[in-house]
């Protein structure tokens, strides 16, 4: 009976020393778990962190252009000086210190305590293309300003993730015929490119009133997604120049029918836009301060891409068009970098009509020699 007894306290010994265990591992695997959240959680912090030492970077580049634009001669100086981390430090419109990071003050020394700082910020006022989300019916005006002079301009628009569709799905095909009245909005494809409106301005540098009237070019783009796809990246090749556009204010009859362009239902043009069209344009001089492209989507918005080129297709930089900025933020040890496209001049709502109306207008005056007008007989429709 005792040998028994010492047997049973035996394996009650070996279950308690097993369930100990158990328990640490238990335990343990928990403490690795809180402190995994923990670390992600703080790593979280840290990125975002990061990620707005670098934004207040771009917002201090942003202060820098603008100083230049207004006359400031030391920024516009470092603009147009060699290309480094230090340049808005140098231009002296911020603080900071000319040969290291730039401390975030949120508060008072509250960039020391979270330990933010942006450590580079570099600014490229010249760039090989201008990219812009657009909107449905909404004007952007583009400044054609360049490095040398081109004759060329590249227009790429809509991207697989403009409606979302990240899923791998193409571009709706949209063969249709090029003769025609075009669809109602009801009717283009959610999954098609925008009809784009493209005007382009180059009246020369001197220029009156009536001169706009002969140097304006207008054409509607059309999009046709094939179903065999592109052949190639040249693009749909259209016409821009003034004796194959007039402008329809000379009393003749002129044809305002659209230009077909190819499009890629796999978004091969660029590797990410489905349509492209080269125009064709009388030669725009470097550095021209009056030539214009107006752009306005139809239909929907979406992605677009803008390049000027030479004849032979070599890319001119524009010239302080689009200033990009490439910003490196740092919270603790982790680092976030960022790059930023700045739109100047974009503060400024230009109008798509001299008059835009949703009800009828009607107009009615007199003029009188006898300092008196007759009453208006005008009765608008509501």
């Amino acid at each position: 009976m005792g040998k028994n007894a010492r047997q049973s306290g035996a394996v009650s010994l070996f279950a308690v020393i097993f369930g100990a265990m158990l328990l640490t591992i238990v335990t343990i695997g928990f403490i690795k778990l809180m402190i995994m959240d923990q670390r992600q959680s703080s790593n979280n912090d840290l990125s975002q962190s990061a990620y707005d030492a670098a934004l207040a970077g771009v917002e201090d580049a942003k202060r820098v252009v603008r100083a230049a634009q207004t006359g400031n001669i030391q920024a516009a100086g470092v603009l147009n000086g060699p290309i480094n981390c230090n340049m808005v430090a140098a231009s002296g419109v911020v603080g900071g210190s000319s040969s290291g990071e730039t401390i975030i003050k949120t508060g008072t020394d509250a960039g020391k305590k979270f330990d933010q700082a942006y450590t580079c910020v570099k600014i490229t006022m010249k760039s090989q293309d201008f990219i812009y989300k657009s909107i449905e019916e909404k004007s952007q005006i583009v400044p054609l300003r360049a490095t040398g002079s081109f004759n060329k301009i590249s227009i790429e628009w809509y991207r697989r993730d403009d409606e979302s569709n990240l899923n791998g799905a193409n571009a709706a095909n949209t063969e249709i015929s090029t003769s025609g009245d075009l669809p109602t909005k009801n009717n283009w494809n959610a999954n098609s490119p925008q009809l784009m409106r493209v005007q382009l301005i180059n009246p020369g540098s001197t220029f009156n009133l009536a001169a706009l009237d002969s140097t304006g070019v207008t054409s509607f783009l059309r999009p046709n997604v094939l179903r065999s796809d592109v052949a190639s990246q040249n693009g749909t090749a259209v016409s821009g120049k003034i004796s194959d556009h007039p402008r329809a204010t000379d009393g003749n009859e002129h044809n305002n029918g659209t230009s077909v362009v190819s499009c890629s239902k796999t978004f091969k043009f660029s590797g990410e836009y489905s349509c492209k069209a080269v125009i064709d344009v009388d030669e725009i001089s470097a550095g021209s301060e009056t030539a214009f492209l107006r752009l306005l989507p139809i239909y929907k918005g979406g992605s677009v891409k803008i390049s000027l080129q030479k004849t032979d297709g070599t890319i001119v930089n524009f010239d302080g068009v689009q200033p990009i900025v490439d910003s490196t933020g740092r919270a603790s040890d982790l680092f976030r970098r960022v790059e930023a496209r700045l739109q100047i001049g974009d503060d400024f709502a230009y109008p798509n009509n001299a008059v835009e109306l949703k009800n009828s207008l009607c107009k009615d005056f007199s003029v009188s020699g006898g300092g008196s007008a007759t009453a208006g007989r005008c009765k608008p429709i509501s």
